[in-house]
């Protein structure tokens, strides 16, 4: 590929979003999940202390977002250990998804 092509390529790669967006973008994703995994945090605590219950459903929403992360990450590597992780977080998501159906 000449110079022209490659430039061509980059173009029509990041028409949407240049390389500073894109990192915003992936940064302010990382913040927000944080922020989630704390008032997620806080919930389960505060219950668990607190209150009494299962936590079931506050482990499902870890569990589903570790698992969607993972299978994001495989279909970027195609790594058969992200993949393995990926399912793994997925089933115990769905464990915890039936154990709230459950006992509530």
């Amino acid at each position: 590929m000449d110079r022209e092509e490659v430039l061509a390529k980059s173009r029509l790669e990041n028409r949407c979003w240049d390389e500073r967006e894109r990192m915003m973008a992936d940064e302010a994703g990382t913040w927000g999940i944080i922020a989630v995994a704390a008032a997620v945090a806080s919930i389960f605590l505060i219950r668990m202390l607190f209150k009494g219950g299962n936590p079931y459903d506050l482990l499902a929403i870890l569990f589903v977002y570790l698992a969607a992360a993972g299978a994001y990450k495989w279909r970027k590597t195609r790594s058969g250990w992200t993949l393995l992780i990926a399912i793994l977080y997925g089933a115990v998501a769905l464990g915890c998804l039936c154990a709230y159906v459950v006992a509530g």
